[in-house]
């Protein structure tokens, strides 16, 4: 199983995470336990692949996109986008 997770602020450079785990939801919980014990930083599980292995965990990581996968990151990104257009200052 992989999942993201979206940090509530950064973390050293990242604002995400993606993991693995081998087994079911439990073995999920688990990890993101040791993962609130670790860092101290809050964050938000946004998205799990349940028949996600190491090798798709890896091709996620390589490529470098979290936030595309991330519906946070999505829903901030097309708030901006229209609030920005409004203003009359879109990129």
């Amino acid at each position: 199983m992989v999942y993201l997770l979206h940090f509530a602020k950064n973390y050293r450079h990242a604002k995400h995470y993606i993991g693995f785990v081998d087994g079911g939801e439990d073995e999920l919980q688990s990890r993101l336990q040791q993962h609130r014990a670790g860092t101290g930083i809050d964050f938000e599980l946004v998205r799990v692949w349940p028949n996600g292995d190491r090798n798709f965990e890896r091709r996620l990581k390589n490529m470098k996109k979290a936030s595309q996968y991330c519906p946070i990151c999505k829903t901030e990104r097309k708030t901006h986008v229209h609030t920005s257009t409004l203003s009359g200052t879109a990129h």
